[in-house]
């Protein structure tokens, strides 16, 4: 049987243990056992409101933490709203490809561009946007950003060049999970080039106009004259023969004496010796000018060749022995020209705009040279290294100062007279070698000994994509 000091001590214990406040209890004087047990019961209900008091302060914790995770998530949420915003804002073209190629998203500005709506390009290949994509990637390497330029049809069957940026994305464990693709269209960009370099060509081509007129006129005029001197000999000796087969003549009653006399009579009336030593050398000259002007018209054709719209295999050799034949006239006047040319692979590149770059090199080398008042020296060398081929084209002009080198190659800068230069030709050379080619356009000068320019040129070409149609 309980005593009543028992049950209060059980109630206490009750009570605190299912959550209540502090209880104070009374104890008969002499109860020991009584009284330890108002102790423990103190003691456990002090435990329970520290491990109360504990949990309380876990759950506040707990609930900081989720206001913080909220915070966050709804601050992503605003900066993944900016973002899209500013996708669908962007006049670029923006798409998000999976590893496999397959297209997960693009923007307004990539339907506008290619024709596509969304809807029609998700789960689709890239290939309606550049088939070169992860090629160009990885060829970048891992982690970086790979920049090309390509040309593809769009839904209306219209051609587009677009400059496409690809970035890889990467998980948080540093893994490739797709990439994404920033596309401009730049056929406005490419259409004023073009037309730049016609401009240049033209202007190129105007300055050698009359030196062209003279190389062609030299070797026509001596052998016009060797065709008229011909016509002479031939007339001469044809008497000669008419007179023999007359001669010959058995039914004629002329005598063997005075037969011999008629001949020495009409030869006496031309010189044996002379066209014996001049008609061959007339022959010759007059071939040796005729193979000059069907070198220079070859050259001519090859310099003013209008290439093709996708690089092919072309023989750089040749095209340099091309410009220089076209520039002779004008480069002899200042300067000898030497040709060191190995032997190279087929370049495949678009050889009329190479041309071009050659033709300004060679007649800048010459102005250079001019412009000392000295006469000078050209050299022009070809040589293979590895897999890129390179040309040096080099002069013993004055060198280019140090405030002027880093202006080279912008648009319309030049330091020639007034009439004499467009501050083109370099820029477009630039443009041609790197942008058209994936090659390289560096000098080395020293002032007051002369400049080199080298171009340097993958033999297998600028990587361009073909023309592609999205996949049904």
């Amino acid at each position: 049987m309980l005593t009543r000091g028992d049950k209060l001590a059980l109630f206490a214990v009750l009570t605190v243990g299912s959550g209540g406040t502090a209880v104070f209890v009374s104890t008969p004087a002499g109860s020991t056992w009584q009284i330890g047990a108002w102790v423990g019961t103190l003691l456990l209900a002090a435990w329970c409101l520290l491990a109360r008091l504990r949990t309380a302060a876990r759950l506040r914790r707990q609930l900081t933490r989720a206001a913080e995770t909220e915070e966050r998530l709804a601050a992503q949420q605003a900066e993944l709203a900016r973002y899209a915003a500013i996708v669908c804002a962007t006049d670029d073209a923006a798409a998000i490809v999976s590893l496999d190629g397959l297209i997960l998203d693009w923007n307004s500005a990539a339907e506008q561009l290619y024709g596509y709506t969304r809807d029609e390009v998700l789960g689709k290949s890239i290939a309606v946007l550049a088939p070169d994509v992860f090629d160009e990637l990885a060829a970048a390497g891992a982690g970086t950003r790979a920049s090309f330029e390509t040309v593809h049809l769009r839904k209306d069957g219209s051609t587009a060049h677009t400059a496409v940026i690809v970035s890889e994305i990467r998980g948080e464990a540093g893994e490739a999970c797709g990439a994404v693709l920033i596309a401009r269209d730049v056929s406005e960009r490419v259409t004023r080039d073009a037309e730049r370099h016609r401009e240049s060509k033209l202007e190129s081509l105007g300055r050698l106009s009359a030196g062209l007129a003279h190389e062609i006129n030299s070797p026509i005029q001596f052998v016009g004259d060797n065709a008229r001197f011909l016509e002479e000999a031939y007339q001469e000796l044809i008497r000669v023969v008419e007179v023999y087969r007359a001669l010959l003549d058995t039914s004629s009653p002329i005598g063997w004496t005075e037969r011999q006399e008629r001949v020495r009579e009409v030869e006496a009336g031309i010189d044996f010796d002379y066209l014996e030593k001049e008609i061959p050398s007339a022959v010759e000259q007059t071939l040796e000018g005729i193979e000059r002007v069907s070198t220079i018209v070859r050259a001519m054709k090859t310099f003013s060749h209008p290439g093709h719209k996708e690089q092919v295999p072309a023989n750089l050799n040749e095209a340099l022995e091309a410009t220089v034949t076209v520039t002779r006239h004008q480069v002899r006047a200042v300067a000898d020209l030497e040709l060191d040319l190995a032997a190279l692979p087929p370049v495949r590149c678009n050889i009329a705009d190479l041309n071009q770059v050659f033709l300004n090199l060679i007649v800048n080398a010459a102005d250079a040279i001019e412009e000392t008042g000295q006469h000078g020296q050209i050299r022009i060398c070809t040589a293979q290294d590895g897999d890129d081929v390179v040309i040096r084209i080099s002069d013993t002009g004055g060198g280019i100062p140090d405030d002027v080198r880093s202006k080279i190659f912008d648009p319309f800068f030049t330091t020639k007279d007034v009439g004499r230069g467009s501050g083109q030709g370099l820029p477009l050379a630039r443009g041609v070698v790197q942008e058209g080619h994936g090659g390289t356009l560096t000098l080395d000068t020293v002032l007051g000994q002369g400049t080199t320019f080298t171009v340097r040129l993958p033999i297998d070409g600028h990587g361009r994509s073909e023309l592609v149609e999205l996949d049904a």
